[in-house]
């Protein structure tokens, strides 16, 4: 079965390559569709590009919490930390601070 939402995704990023919110809305589709792989691999891309957007540094720490690569996942939540920090966003510092002391247990 042909994923719809993920097709028009892409047909919004053909139309705005550069749109980062499409770019993440991809990410995050891949993810659902469980093709883990692509959605990482796409995301880290997206890092690398962007390594200011706090978004997909929290995400992919969640994803690497999700699946058991706890080493990973702190890596990722400390570097959304760091970003939240200087850009001064309280919401996101507590969650992600709330995110690296759950992997504490």
């Amino acid at each position: 079965m042909k994923n719809e939402r993920l097709e028009q995704l892409r047909q919004m990023l053909e139309e705005t390559p550069n749109d980062i919110f499409v770019r993440y809305a991809i990410g995050l589709e891949l993810y659902k569709t469980e093709d883990f792989a692509s959605a990482i691999q796409h995301m880290k891309m997206l890092a690398s590009e962007h390594p200011s957007y706090c978004p997909v540094h929290f995400k992919l720490g969640q994803w690497y919490s999700e699946n058991d690569n706890i080493e990973e996942a702190v890596n990722w939540l400390t570097k959304a930390l760091r970003i939240a920090e200087k850009e001064n966003d309280p919401k996101a510092i507590n969650e992600i601070r709330e995110a690296l002391w759950l992997l504490e247990d």
